[in-house]
């Protein structure tokens, strides 16, 4: 899970690089093309790593949970074209708070402390958005909304994957996310009339590629081991990561608040867990 955090949080900062100069989904569009490329090559080596499904149910449910995680990055990316990587990081701990909610009141999988827990998160996450009213520089409500469905489509991604990792393999269920990205996201580029990249152009789309795959590959491990809450608690260190790369690579300005509106959620979620 350390390892899957580091390489999003790299990819966290590649993404708000990319996005600067293409389209939103030129970019989906184009990696997921080379993570397919890569997890197909994967099969080749290691062809056991192929699951057939068991049930129509459980196709259908696999597939509904690669839907619901490819609209996640969909909104992400829209998101992250038009706010700050900050914005990205707090509604990103928020939903670690809805897991653990599910969690609790679902699978009777209960954390510790979970109403000072779920306050703490709350109050930090409103700290930031009331500087961010007043902020000179502050996001539009579309981007709230994008990072809302956002925040809400990786959350119920990351339970359902949870599920479907009882019964798949690890390494399907990752490329098997990629080609729903690749499908959806070429559909929506096609209907909205936006041209593709070209494939063998050199640019950090590239880069990554490799990244992702590194990323969600491990991630799946991880939340395999464990359940989505200690998933997403782990995961903590990658907007933590995400904001360290930020100030440092892409010169974002840190202001107070960030750190007081952080505090307090980490210190929400380190009570969850």
């Amino acid at each position: 899970m350390i390892l899957s955090s580091f390489f999003f949080a790299f990819n966290n900062i590649l993404w708000k690089w990319v996005v600067a100069d293409y389209l939103p989904l030129q970019v989906i569009v184009k990696r997921s093309m080379l993570t397919c490329l890569i997890g197909f090559s994967v099969f080749v080596v290691y062809p056991e790593s192929f699951t057939i499904y068991t049930s129509l149910n459980e196709m259908l449910f696999v597939n509904l949970t690669c839907i619901i995680g490819a609209m996640g990055l969909v909104f992400m990316i829209y998101a992250l074209k038009e706010s700050t990587l900050n914005n990205f990081i707090h509604y990103s701990l928020v939903g670690s708070m809805g897991t653990a909610s599910y969690l609790y009141f679902v699978e009777n999988i209960i954390p510790q402390n979970f109403v000072l827990g779920i306050l703490f998160v709350a109050l930090g996450f409103c700290v930031f958005l009331w500087n961010q009213r007043i902020n000179s520089i502050a996001i539009r409500f579309s981007s709230h909304r994008y990072l809302l469905l956002m925040t809400f489509c990786f959350s119920v991604s990351g339970i359902m994957q949870w599920y479907n990792l009882k019964t798949y393999n690890v390494v399907f269920l990752a490329i098997h996310q990629e080609v729903e990205v690749m499908v959806i996201a070429g559909f929506i580029m096609y209907y909205l009339k936006q041209p593709a990249l070209p494939f063998f152009k050199w640019d950090y789309i590239l880069l990554m590629a490799p990244v992702v795959v590194i990323a969600v590959i491990a991630g799946m491990y991880g939340l395999e081991k464990t359940n989505p809450f200690i998933t997403s608690i782990i995961s903590l260190t990658t907007p933590i990561l995400t904001m360290v790369l930020a100030v440092l690579i892409l010169k974002e300005h840190f202001k107070w608040y960030y750190v007081s509106s952080m505090a307090l959620v980490v210190l929400g979620a380190w009570m969850l867990s």
